[in-house]
């Protein structure tokens, strides 16, 4: 096949275009200049914003509910399996690449174990559960390459940080130390890559932004309500020095990939942002509302959240990760399964949720489908409206704001094979005061409202518990080079990126990716596209409804199926 320019991704968990206008063009030269000579977008993600569809999504080009990829785990009935990318349906876009005789390199982005076998290229799995702590020799293809990265730069590890460790004296001022630095060697190995091969599709992940987001928002954000009473200046710079690192990065792999003649896409999974002070329980307001039961003994439940927290706070982080990836995952796997459900009495429940932080979602127990299922199958569409008639109208009790915006069916934002693998409903939550709600096993807390309010201890929290910075639903879309011209903002999607990459390189017809080509940012684009879109924020839409490509007639349908129109 004909080679065109070369392709070059860069991949930004957590970044968002918000962060980085904020801290400006002195500060983050090489993103602004890309932004200056390209086209950019506070990009739309997958609904909810999680990490694993996204990076998926944007890898393939298709949605969860096609390639499957939803979450770290896949549950079925009462039990969760750890799965994370080992359930994906669809090869990647460099896999589809590499068949069509292009030399690729996909390097440490997250769910991709195992790595797949590409015929004249290489690729590299990234972390694949909660856990993970460094990529061993099944991470890497072909083999040989694990050999040349372990001579040349050692190990390579995931996380060098102990994020479960964050409690401890002395960890969010080593924090933006340790992060610069992991990100200064993996542009290392990145930049040898690309100068010891002529790669036609380049992709690294770097993920060290979201690491910063989650955990020093609050340090850098003085509005925060999680902001300690006494923050030194240096911590305070801590997530700007994250970013400073990462621009420079994106200047080094740049240049080695031959500067301006380049094609650049840098892309984010989703934004980020501060977290409130104030828990939400949801499978509490589902018992107040008549949803859920449970059982009237919570203890063992509480137990198995009790055991689940020691084993990620005592046992270092190797140990962990040979825990976790031990008998297929069996042990973590029905740990977590019991944290979740455990103290949930299924016999007298219609409804329940799996309390996920960066996924709120919930689940019908239906009967015929889950062990001890309750709900009529056509009860469901009656019921759904229930839910959200009961939801919506939740309240802070300190402010008196809505809690939940919106109850969204999965078929309305999911279409495919898979989208079983779904929660039947996705919660959208309000922010309150610009934040974002906490959400914490409901069996694990003492007491029994819906809501409470964080002590100051628990303010910088650690990972596995709530951190004071969260995910939003709009990321950083930044595209350049000799196929781009100056468009400024525009509107985009997770999968508008994926058409339009292969767009950039002539090969639109190699998969039916399921967003749109972003014709307007061509430098071919007739005039009547070229105008850019108003850079003012749309209204909240479910991600599917509100993309250029989706049918509104196929939305118009679904919702109808469901019940909520005629």
């Amino acid at each position: 096949m004909t080679r065109g320019a070369r392709q070059l991704v860069i991949g930004l968990d957590g970044a968002g275009l918000d962060l980085v206008r904020q801290f400006g063009a002195e500060q983050l030269p090489n993103l602004h200049a890309a932004m200056a000579h390209g086209a950019y977008a506070a990009l739309r993600s997958v609904q909810p914003p999680a990490t694993l569809p996204n990076w998926t999504t944007l890898l393939t080009g298709d949605n969860p509910g096609t390639h499957g990829v939803f979450d770290f785990t896949t549950r079925s009935g009462y039990q969760v399996r750890f799965t994370a990318g080992s359930v994906r349906a669809t090869p990647t876009l460099a896999a589809r690449l590499d068949r069509a005789g292009l030399r690729c390199a996909c390097l440490f982005f997250p769910g991709t174990f195992p790595p797949e076998r590409l015929e004249r290229g290489c690729f590299v799995s990234g972390w694949a559960s909660p856990v993970a702590f460094e990529a061993d020799r099944s991470f890497v293809w072909p083999p040989s390459l694990y050999d040349e990265i372990v001579s040349r730069f050692g190990v390579q590890r995931f996380d060098d940080v102990d994020e479960f460790d964050a409690d401890s004296a002395g960890f969010h001022d080593r924090l933006p130390d340790a992060l610069c630095a992991r990100i200064a060697r993996r542009a290392e190995l990145g930049v040898w890559m690309l100068s010891r091969d002529q790669f036609d599709f380049f992709a690294l992940y770097f993920g060290e932004s979201d690491t910063a987001a989650h955990h020093l928002w609050s340090l850098h954000d003085p509005g925060s309500p999680r902001r300690p009473a006494h923050v030194a200046a240096a911590v305070q710079m801590g997530l700007l020095r994250v970013y400073r690192a990462l621009d420079r990065a994106v200047g080094e792999l740049r240049a080695a990939a031959g500067g301006e003649a380049v094609e650049l896409t840098i892309v984010s999974d989703h934004g980020s942002g501060g977290a409130s002070d104030v828990v939400f329980y949801v499978n509490r307001a589902l018992e107040q509302g008549g949803f859920l039961q449970f059982k009237p003994r919570r203890r063992f439940g509480a137990a198995i959240a009790r055991l689940k927290d020691l084993a990620l706070t005592r046992f270092p982080p190797r140990l962990r990760e040979r825990l976790f990836r031990g008998w297929n995952a069996f042990l973590p796997s029905l740990l977590e399964s019991r944290a979740r459900f455990a103290s949930i009495d299924m016999a007298r429940t219609r409804v329940f949720s799996d309390e996920l932080n960066y996924f709120p979602a919930l689940h019908f127990n239906v009967r015929g489908r889950e062990p001890e299922g309750q709900l009529a199958a056509e009860d469901v569409p009656a019921l759904t409206r229930e839910l959200e008639a009961f939801l919506c109208a939740l309240r802070n009790p300190w402010t008196g704001e809505r809690v939940v915006e919106r109850v969204v069916p999965r078929d309305v934002l999911f279409h495919g094979p898979h989208t079983e693998r779904a929660p039947d409903l996705l919660l959208e939550l309000a922010l309150t005061g610009g934040y974002s709600y906490n959400l914490m096993p409901s069996a694990s807390a003492a007491g029994g409202g819906m809501f409470r309010r964080l002590s100051p201890g628990e303010y910088l929290g650690r990972k596995g518990r709530s951190l004071p910075g969260s995910h939003r639903p709009r990321g950083l879309f930044i595209a350049s080079g000799p196929s781009v011209r100056a468009a400024g903002e525009v509107d985009a999607a997770m999968a508008d990126v994926s058409a339009t990459l292969l767009a950039r390189m002539q090969l639109s017809g190699l998969h039916d990716c399921d967003g749109r080509v972003l014709h307007e940012l061509s430098v071919s684009a007739p005039a009547a596209e070229r105008a850019p879109l108003a850079t003012s924020e749309p209204a909240p839409q479910p991600a599917e409804a509100a993309s250029p490509s989706a049918s509104e007639a196929r939305v118009a349908e679904r919702l109808r199926r469901l019940g909520y129109i005629e």
